[in-house]
């Protein structure tokens, strides 16, 4: 979008694009040549194994990643808009704030992972990042100054994308038999797949309802991931006693 934006006055529209392919290919040559396909035995298992959803981890999992992906998405989505429309930044800055919450998940994915491997665990790392995001959710609601937008992004990009990280390989330790593991990561991918697709509208929708105020759907964000930590945090527990 950035690369877009500046390169498109300069040297045209059909150029700006011509680098984005550019950029796109060079990308794609550096992983043919330093990426090898892991090579493992293959066991054959369901597409679908419905009995997952009777084993209470695994389906309070599932449930709490649905109203977590619920409301994450939120903020990637309306960043750029609050910016403008609230904090009265200009559109280049705004997109700006979009490309630092993108670059500040290397950090937050490649870190937590690390704490989780080898100090904390999955799920322990995990849960206080779900309640973080909740928690930075509710305090956009007092985000009014240019400095505090930026360090909400910056703080939110990190959890968020700890989330992102690290919610897959604690779902792939619900599961024991491997031939299984495929189909229930799957099956609740397509449960967060309906999450991310409708809450960021359901937003939109409650900032029009509000007259441009994004009040309602900062307190929507925030309830829906703190219902997916409540519900994470049970899980958490089931697999203890369990």
């Amino acid at each position: 979008m950035q690369i877009a934006q500046q390169l498109s006055p300069k040297i045209g529209y059909p150029w700006a694009i011509r680098v984005m392919g550019f950029i796109i290919v060079f990308d794609s040559v550096l992983i043919v040549l330093l990426a090898r396909p892991r090579q493992f035995k293959r066991t054959k298992g369901p597409l679908v194994d419905p009995k997952a959803f009777k084993e209470p981890t695994y389906l309070f999992f599932a449930i709490g990643i649905f109203f977590t992906l619920w409301g994450v998405y939120i903020a990637y989505f309306y960043t750029t808009t609050f910016g403008k429309e609230i904090i009265g930044i200009s559109e280049n800055n705004s997109l700006t704030l979009l490309m630092i919450l993108n670059a500040v998940g290397v950090p937050g994915r490649i870190v937590p992972s690390l704490l989780a491997d080898n100090y904390f665990g999955t799920f322990n790392t995990l849960l206080p990042f779900v309640c973080a995001v909740s928690a930075l959710l509710y305090g956009w609601i007092g985000v009014h100054s240019t400095g505090g937008f930026y360090g909400f992004v910056v703080i939110y990009g990190i959890c968020a994308n700890a989330v992102q990280t690290l919610f897959p390989s604690a779902l792939s330790q619900l599961t024991t038999d491997l031939s299984k593991v495929a189909s229930r990561v799957g099956m609740v991918f397509t449960v967060g797949s309906f999450a991310c697709l409708t809450g960021p509208p359901i937003a939109g929708a409650l900032i029009s309802k509000k007259g441009g105020d994004y009040l309602w759907a900062q307190l929507f964000g925030g309830t829906s991931v703190i219902l997916g930590f409540v519900l994470l945090s049970v899980a958490r527990w089931t697999k203890g006693r369990s």
